[in-house]
């Protein structure tokens, strides 16, 4: 099997010298964990033809776009986020292909519905409702500076000014209100 290491190797020519090394070890694993994740996003097995030839395409990308990772970047995410782009490229070239040839309408009987299942619903449903009640029980200052920062994604300065408390306060019930939600969904059960 070739490795990453030796492509980089022979890389010298219109791509230019290697800007950063690569390492060189752990390349059949690193050709696993892109080949699953390109399966898993393809919705395929893994021996299934197009995963390996993703795999291929996400190891030229790696070669070709070397320059672009930044040295404080690790190197297994840069790769799996590749991979990921390529799966999805390869993912949307298929439905386009599918559309083209008019098996659109086939292909949308064979896909499952989005809408979750009736007893996860009921049970989205009362965790939703303990969420609730556990919320409702907050004090008011803990109930607002959740809802602003959460809800409406203010920052503890803006959340300070607008109710027209200390940072530090605003700090301690935010913490305080996450605390008292946790602890009495924990004693439901929930998590």
């Amino acid at each position: 099997m070739v490795s990453l290491s030796s492509i980089m190797a022979l890389s010298s020519g219109p791509l230019g010298p290697p800007t950063r090394s690569f390492p060189p070890a752990d390349t059949a694993e690193l050709r696993a964990l892109v080949g699953s994740v390109v399966a898993c996003i393809l919705r395929i097995p893994r021996a299934h033809p197009d995963v390996e030839d993703c795999t291929h395409e996400v190891f030229r990308r790696a070669v070709e776009g070397r320059s672009s990772l930044r040295s404080d970047e690790a190197f297994r995410p840069w790769v799996v986020g590749i991979a990921r782009h390529v799966a999805l490229d390869a993912l949307r070239s298929r439905q386009r292909v599918r559309a083209r040839d008019g098996g659109g309408d086939e292909a949308m009987g064979a896909v499952a519905d989005p809408a979750p299942l009736p007893d996860e619903a009921v049970e989205a449903r009362r965790k939703q409702q303990r969420v609730r009640a556990s919320f409702e029980r907050l004090p008011e200052g803990q109930r607002v500076a959740l809802t602003l920062f959460h809800g409406e994604g203010l920052g503890y300065q803006q959340i300070a000014a607008r109710m027209g408390v200390p940072l530090g306060t605003v700090a301690t019930w935010i913490t305080r209100g996450r605390q008292a939600m946790e602890a009495a969904l924990e004693g439901d059960g929930e998590r």
